[in-house]
């Protein structure tokens, strides 16, 4: 009988120890899979393994590096930043690495289904496992239930078009046991209802046991409601997006100018709702999303071998006095926008921590899921809120309707660039892309201009996943 294809890692060979140094490796081959599978603390072994593969180099290859890798990905599909000289990550710009036998197609779907398989292990187990602590069971559910529901919502948004016009249109294949048995592509819309009972199962579970995170890594209820408003906003669930935004900031407020500035390597510098820290043991040096991002350190940015620059075309739209704007260099190289945004080369280098959510991306959303329902004075607060910490003086926001999403989606582009949200806008959005009148060079970029529909924009299954998978053919796959 033909397997899935998809690396599922065992135990997740990765895993570490599940003490409050737990960012210190331990194999998990020294633990009994039985021991594993029957304890609270061995599960937590197995989570906190998957967490150490969310920041993993897998190969040799210095553009694969975990989940932030699928992060710039999603950015260099977009029209926001801008490669300057063909290298690595070249051909994810030039929508050339998106087919059967591409190498990232092949890495996103084994990276998350890797993460699945050792998930599903947990959520399998843990009802029966062994511990004094019910609290403590009831949270490690709850994060691995939301770290699956993510990696669901992941996927989907790589091999699928959006949610809304194609809810009956065939999504990936969907695990809830830890099996090698492949499975046929489930629908859009039954992907979607698994990410969201996930979801709601893992918010009830945290109400339920509220305990303090150990680390910025690990999930909470922020974390989980952040998801969610993020998997609704797509849904076009604009209560629940609004609500559950809301509540993924409580607790955190909006960045300083100043606090803006640091430099987005070092979590306790700044506000972020999660976040992978990174330490010199696990460091990937040049195989990391900051050496790809910071044009100071000397990575692959920092020594010119492939900068990423933002967009001019973007630039000219941020308001000049706007810190956002004078983070961004035009005077290093003549005719590039260098971004300061990411700074590590005075800090922590390659060692800086990876940003994930933050509450500026919450109050977002909920700006936008409230002016979509014809709230427009809320979210023209929210918007203020926002602006005001980025602009020397108090702003005006008084655009309603239209004209105001406009602003809000604006400044989701600039707020948020680099953090890996441009192809999951432009495929939510249904708009397409257009590189030209920008800084993009044709020779580099190969495509400038993709509408909506382009079969580009989603991955197909890598092929080796056709193979090797008795319930998916070539007649199932993606244009």
């Amino acid at each position: 009988m033909k397997k899935i294809f998809l690396y599922i890692g065992i135990l997740s060979i990765f895993a570490v120890s599940c003490d409050d140094s737990y960012l210190e490796t331990n194999p998990t081959n020294q633990v009994t899979n039985q021991v594993i599978l029957t304890t609270i603390d061995g599960l937590q072994t197995i989570f906190d393994g998957v967490l150490r593969d969310m920041r993993y180099q897998h190969s040799s290859m210095h553009s694969q590096f975990g989940v932030k890798s699928a992060d710039l990905v999603s950015d260099l599909m977009g029209e926001d930043m801008v490669v300057e000289k063909f290298n690595w990550f070249g051909a994810d710009y030039r929508f050339e690495d998106h087919g059967a036998k591409g190498y990232r197609s092949a890495y996103n779907w084994t990276l998350f289904y890797r993460m699945i398989f050792n998930l599903n292990e947990i959520i399998n187990h843990i009802d029966n496992a062994a511990t004094e602590n019910e609290v403590q069971r009831k949270h490690l559910k709850a994060q691995a239930l939301a770290l699956r529901a993510w990696s669901y919502f992941q996927l989907i948004q790589l091999y699928q078009f959006t949610y809304i016009g194609n809810e009956d249109a065939p999504g990936v294949p969907v695990y809830t046991e830890a099996t090698i048995t492949g499975n046929s592509r489930s629908s859009v819309s039954l992907v979607y209802g698994q990410i969201t009972d996930d979801l709601d199962e893992a918010v009830l579970l945290f109400e339920e046991s509220n305990l303090s995170r150990r680390h910025i890594s690990n999930l909470n209820i922020n974390v989980a409601k952040g998801i969610y408003a993020r998997v609704a906003l797509v849904m076009g669930e604009w209560e629940l997006a609004a609500e559950m935004a809301l509540g993924a900031r409580e607790g955190y407020t909006v960045m300083t100018a100043e606090e803006y500035s640091t430099g987005f390597d070092d979590y306790t510098q700044q506000n972020w709702i999660w976040g992978l820290e990174v330490n010199a043991e696990q460091s990937t040096t040049f195989a990391s999303w900051v050496s790809h991002v910071d044009w100071s350190v000397g990575g692959y940015a920092g020594y010119g071998l492939s900068r990423k620059s933002v967009s001019s075309e973007l630039f000219n739209l941020i308001a000049d006095g706007d810190v956002r704007k004078e983070l961004i260099d035009t005077t290093f190289i003549s005719g590039t926008f260098r971004p300061n945004k990411f700074l590590a080369g005075g800090d922590k280098g390659f060692n800086a921590d990876l940003v994930l959510m933050r509450p500026e991306e919450m109050l977002l959303i909920e700006a936008e899921a409230l002016v979509r329902l014809n709230e427009d004075d809320k979210s023209q607060a929210l918007l203020k809120q926002l602006r005001d910490q980025r602009m020397p003086e108090p702003v005006v926001v008084n655009a309603t309707g239209e004209p105001l999403l406009e602003e809000i989606l604006l400044e989701r582009r600039i707020e948020l660039w680099g953090e890996g949200f441009g192809l999951t806008d432009i495929k939510r959005l249904k708009r397409g892309i257009d590189r030209t009148n920008s800084n993009h060079k044709p020779a580099v970029a190969g495509i400038m201009v993709l509408d909506a529909g382009s079969p580009l924009f989603n991955f197909q299954i890598p092929q080796l996943e056709i193979d090797s998978n008795p319930n998916i053919s070539e007649a199932d796959q993606n244009p």
